[in-house]
């Protein structure tokens, strides 16, 4: 078996394969296979490189996997999860997706959501010669055409069968707003995709509607902590034991970064949410803001106004506009 497939459980059959692709932090997507006789699962596809197509294309094969027969279920739509899918799947393909990451999606093409991010970036502060930028990076490109495919919209609680194994949807929004997950009762696996993850800590979807993104995600680690599962098989690095105790993990390293935000406010008053974010300790490997590359940039800009949303609809914070349209933030007393 070719060195990039890996069976990792068995009853049901699982098969990993890592489909390359080198971003921020990580160099491939771990992409899964669930046979049972002629019957065939593809969770997520991978990035869309010459390279990915060629190995994800090459396992597939190994596997025997039918590809007009099988479901592909995608647990988000982020370029390095659904980029393959013009690629592998066939004309009429079985396609699996969140209802509200189709809708998130969606709504994040239009002129409307354009404008909205504009004014929720002028609102924290970030310059008029960044807003048009920042914003368009929040926009979600099409990865493939739908109109060539048998499009399933899938919520939680729903089924998904592989020959006789059934599993159920678990949506597990905060890193984007429509996150699915899959699990298997009878085995308690998980596939989790970007929920939950060991190399880095996943992105937290900024929420056009106002939502709190960061609670959102709480609430989705507490779901799947309440699954009692017994093995998380997620979207990049190596499958490890000890998934617990990154749940916890996670958790705190968002308490501390929101704990910092805090102490920031606290010392310096009347600060915009850009220059808070900008104060914050980021791990990158820059010392100077506009050295850092400008898509990260705009994660850790989103990430930054995630948790400040955060703060204000817990009442850690306040947040006053005095009249030129730009939110500053105090202590609450």
């Amino acid at each position: 078996m070719d060195g990039r497939i890996e069976q990792v459980h068995q009853s049901p059959d699982v098969y990993k394969i890592e489909v390359p692709f080198e971003n921020i932090s990580t160099s491939a997507t771990n992409c899964y296979v669930v046979k049972d006789g002629d019957d065939a699962l593809v969770v997520d596809t991978g990035a869309p490189t010459d390279e990915g197509a060629a190995v994800l294309s090459a396992a597939l094969d190994e596997l025997a996997v039918d590809r007009d027969r099988a479901k592909w279920f995608l647990t988000h739509l982020h370029m390095d999860h659904a980029g393959l899918v013009d690629q592998v799947v066939p004309d009429g393909g079985f396609l699996l997706i969140g209802a509200n990451e189709v809708a998130a999606v969606r709504a994040s093409r239009t002129g409307m959501f354009l404008e909205t991010l504009r004014r929720l970036y002028r609102r924290q502060g970030v310059p008029l010669a960044s807003l048009s930028v920042a914003a368009r990076l929040g926009i979600e490109v099409q990865m493939f055409d739908p109109a060539r495919l048998r499009t399933l919209l899938l919520h939680d609680g729903d089924t998904v069968t592989v020959g006789r194994w059934e599993f159920k949807v678990v949506e597990t929004p905060g890193h984007t707003p429509g996150h699915l997950s899959l699990v298997h009762p009878e085995s308690r696996i998980l596939f989790g995709g970007d929920h939950a993850l060991f190399v880095i800590s996943p992105s937290i979807a900024l929420f056009a509607d106002g939502q709190d993104g960061l609670q959102t995600y709480f609430d989705s680690m507490q779901k799947v902590q309440n699954l009692g599962i017994s093995q998380l098989y997620h979207s990049h690095g190596p499958i490890r034991d000890g998934f617990e105790e990154r749940f916890t993990w996670l958790v705190e390293h968002h308490e501390a970064r929101l704990a910092e935000a805090e102490g920031i406010i606290a010392r310096i008053p009347h600060l915009t949410g850009y220059k808070i974010i900008r104060t914050l300790k980021w791990n990158v490997p820059f010392d100077e803001w506009d050295d850092i590359p400008i898509m990260q940039r705009w994660c850790i800009l989103t990430q930054g106004i995630v948790y400040l949303n955060h703060l204000v609809a817990t009442d850690r914070i306040a947040a006053k506009d005095y009249g030129d349209g730009v939110l500053l933030y105090e202590s609450v007393q």
